[in-house]
């Protein structure tokens, strides 16, 4: 199912609600002594949630079919999806990785000096959108695929139809964008 995970009113809570559509699915969700919150999935059917954590929150989320939509965090957040898309929006985190199997990559977000930013997908698009001011080294490759990073007026150190490596800026922090068969676009925010 779909999981939908952004920044709670309370900084001090996390809040899930899993809605069953089908199927017998057991949700279980058990927190350690550090804090840690894990939430398993087990048995057939689909189930959608939203999730609300305090904005500094980290999460790591996997999902086998649906999408994944993050907005609104500041923590690092890994997102990863056999079948489905993937969307990151409103962001001001140091480390953001995404990737799926089959499904589209969205990125729309801050870029912090040191961040590391890493967006993949295996046969779909990969969209990262930036502020204009954005200070980043750039890689990006596709094989089948088409390029679009005109946005950005960008120092090159390399550049064919397959890989791109340029920077914007003093370049200090990382974007790697990758994808097997589909393109790749680098916007820039209004």
């Amino acid at each position: 199912g779909t999981i939908k995970v952004t920044a709670g009113a309370n900084p001090n809570k996390i809040v899930i609600n899993a809605k069953h559509s089908d199927g017998a699915a057991k949700i279980e969700a058990t927190q350690n002594a550090m804090g840690k919150v894990k939430v398993e999935v087990t048995g057939r059917g689909r189930v959608d949630f939203e999730i609300a954590v305090p904005a500094s929150s980290s999460i790591n989320l996997l999902s086998y079919q649906g999408a994944i939509v993050v907005t609104n965090l500041a923590g690092v957040v890994r997102a990863r999806v056999t079948d489905g898309d993937i969307q990151i929006a409103g962001l001001r985190s140091p480390r953001v990785d995404a990737s799926c199997t089959q499904g589209n990559v969205s990125f729309s977000g801050e870029v912090l000096p040191t961040g590391r930013y890493t967006l993949k997908s295996f046969s779909g698009r990969v969209d990262a959108v930036l502020p204009a001011d954005a200070d980043f080294k750039l890689s990006a490759s596709t094989f089948r695929g088409v390029m679009d990073l005109d946005a950005f007026k960008m120092k090159f150190d390399k550049r064919s139809h397959q890989l791109v490596e340029a920077s914007h800026g003093a370049g200090r922090g990382s974007i790697s964008l990758w994808t097997q068969e589909g393109n790749i676009h680098l916007g820039r925010k209004p």
